[in-house]
């Protein structure tokens, strides 16, 4: 006999349990059982107010970063509607089937203030790296560097000179991001090695 699915009325009460929907080889069950974040709140602890009303937690918010890395989320936005939407995702966030999935405007501020000021996305990446010595996945004795060529999206109707650029140049203007690479550059990566000035600079 052909069944029929009972759509005539919706059941009162549930029992559901997230564990029981996440196969047991999924990926966000071996990273999980790898994953410990029990440091995480002592170490943001300073960047946070004692008063006020509490924030999102700091961990949801690692793990929820974690899964966009992993499946390759590139967009804040898209990895809350992913969240909020998948089982899997939902229970390595450690979150309920009715709990709240933090608006994407949350991760901006966090990682541009509480998290870059504790640096832990760093401390995140090197404890790791710490684990996987540890049972022997990696010997940490090389590194393999991504020197892809990304074209520059640069205006080329706002570009000065070559002759006019200074390294210097307007530096209580420059923004966090440009100071900090400034910083990070050499003299042999700024181009002093050679005499070859560019005809065009586009300061973006």
């Amino acid at each position: 006999m052909m069944g029929r699915l009972k759509g005539d009325q919706g059941q009162l009460f549930y029992e559901f349990h997230l564990s029981d929907v996440v196969p047991e080889d999924h990926l966000v069950r071996k990273i999980d059982t790898a994953l410990d974040l029990s440091w995480l709140r002592s170490e943001l602890a300073p960047h946070y107010s004692s008063m006020g009303r509490p924030s999102i937690d700091p961990e949801l918010m690692i793990r929820m970063l974690i899964v966009g890395y992993v499946f390759a989320i590139r967009s804040e936005r898209l990895l809350c509607r992913e969240v909020q939407v998948n089982l899997a995702y939902r229970w390595f966030c450690k979150l309920g089937i009715e709990d709240a999935v933090p608006d994407h405007s949350a991760f901006s501020r966090a990682r541009n203030e509480r998290f870059r000021e504790g640096d832990v996305l760093r401390r995140v990446f090197e404890r790791v790296v710490e684990a996987c010595i540890a049972v022997g996945l990696v010997g940490g004795e090389g590194f393999a560097v991504d020197a892809s060529l990304i074209a520059a999206d640069a205006n080329k109707q706002r570009s000065i000179a070559g002759q006019d650029w200074r390294r210097d140049r307007d530096p209580a203007r420059s923004s966090r991001a440009v100071k900090e690479y400034l910083a990070t550059l050499d003299d042999t990566a700024w181009g002093a090695a050679s005499d070859v000035i560019p005809k065009f600079v586009s300061p973006s």
